[in-house]
């Protein structure tokens, strides 16, 4: 038989059959979404044990239940006995009311603004959207109000939190009027989300727009400071939030570049593996090149309040972990966290169906692997919480001294 014969017909794909694919894509993931969500289209908050609050208040589970048999004479809630047992369970607002009285964390003082918090990282499969909403939901744990920005275009952190980005997240939700001067701060976007104290800007792909308009702008209005546009839109809720946690674009945008200017202090995701080390190399160059680049040519100063690298992933007792680590130790040990994010299933398997692991209020499988991989990310975040405290404290500091000037 001829070689022509066997050829298979040639499919041409134009705009029309894009279109259409795009439709059937975004048509089956709202499908999928409402589907693992069901009965509701929107996702619900987790109930919070009492063995769980007690490990977020550092206290052991039968000094909640001594707190709980005072709490409606001291105003703390007392959750609900489950059962016959002494078990309690508590929704997330109460266990969030309970952490805030109770729990061991200080709430921002007065004078101090709210900490802008990006998690940033060029390399995809870091972990960077998991982190950023992991950390979001965690710092609501420490009885912080909080605020979830998604600006990177590809909208993981919208869609982890529940939304379809395209058919549900229109324009004028987004970061995009305030890029395009129509609003002069983000206030407008800023929408309660299913978890308690946490609300979220969400994207879409409509944040591709920003890096064809901030530099068009740029070339026309010399004068113009494209970086200073998410930084000067952000006072409002600085006063509103405790912590605004930015899911940045993957990419040195115009946009990450706006981001990194109104940013306190940053939490980079790493992987113990050779190809993401190398990438890391590449992010912290282009960053210093870019900074250097605004000092020289603009006279713009930027200093972080701190900067932490969490290696995310981790893989224990593999030997090619253990030597990427101790590259990563060598290179980065004035910004290397202590906290470690184990590589888990679990974590996966909850992000398949648009969970972190703080979603999940209890786990059907051992005990030992849930307890592992929510307390990697508990470290974490109290790392970070020592982080914020010390910002806080150095913001009243700096604001007393120009009082007293």
């Amino acid at each position: 038989m001829p070689l022509k014969e066997l050829t298979p017909p040639r499919i041409a794909i134009g705009v029309r059959e894009l279109t259409a694919i795009a439709d059937r894509a975004e048509g089956t993931l709202s499908k999928l979404r409402d589907d693992l969500l069901e009965p509701w289209p929107r996702k619900q908050s987790p109930t919070v044990t009492g063995s769980r609050l007690a490990k977020i208040c550092k206290l052991d589970r039968t000094q909640i239940n001594y707190l709980c048999t005072r709490g409606h004479r001291e105003g703390l809630p007392v959750g609900t006995l489950k059962g016959t047992s002494r078990n309690r369970e508590f929704t997330l607002a109460e266990a969030q009311q309970f952490v805030r009285m109770a729990g061991p964390y200080k709430a921002r003082p007065k004078g101090a603004r709210g900490i802008v918090l990006s998690v940033g990282n060029f390399k995809g499969g870091v972990g960077k959207t998991t982190n950023a909403v992991a950390l979001a939901q965690g710092l609501t744990l420490h009885g912080h109000k909080v605020l979830l920005i998604d600006l990177d275009p590809q909208a993981s952190s919208t869609t982890l939190m529940g939304y379809v980005p395209t058919p549900e997240v229109t324009e004028e939700m987004t970061v995009m009027p305030v890029v395009y001067g129509e609003q002069s701060d983000l206030s407008y976007a800023t929408t309660p989300s299913y978890w308690e104290n946490l609300d979220i800007i969400p994207s879409s792909a409509a944040l591709f727009g920003a890096d064809y308009y901030l530099p068009n702008k740029q070339a026309a209005e010399p004068e113009y400071e494209f970086w200073k546009v998410l930084d000067s839109a952000m006072e409002s809720i600085r006063e509103r939030y405790d912590v605004i946690v930015i899911d940045t674009p993957p990419t040195l945008s115009y946009l990450a570049i706006g981001c990194f200017m109104a940013t306190d202090g940053m939490l980079i995701p790493l992987p113990p593996e050779t190809l993401d080390y190398a990438s890391s190399t590449q992010f912290f160059r282009q960053f210093a090149e870019l900074f250097r680049t605004l000092s020289e040519g603009r006279q713009v100063e930027k200093q972080f309040a701190f900067i932490k690298v969490v290696m995310s992933k981790v893989k224990p007792g593999v030997s090619t972990t253990d030597v990427v680590k101790s590259w990563i130790q060598q290179t980065y040990p004035e910004l290397l966290a202590r906290a470690e994010i184990l590589d888990s299933d679990l974590v996966k398997n909850a992000t398949a169906e648009f969970k972190t692991i703080y979603d999940l209020a209890k786990y059907d499988g051992s005990a030992q692997t849930y307890n592992r991989a929510v307390e990697s990310f508990d470290s974490v975040i109290d790392e970070i919480e020592s982080e914020i405290q010390n910002a806080w404290r150095l913001q009243v500091t700096e604001v007393a001294d120009v009082e007293q000037a």
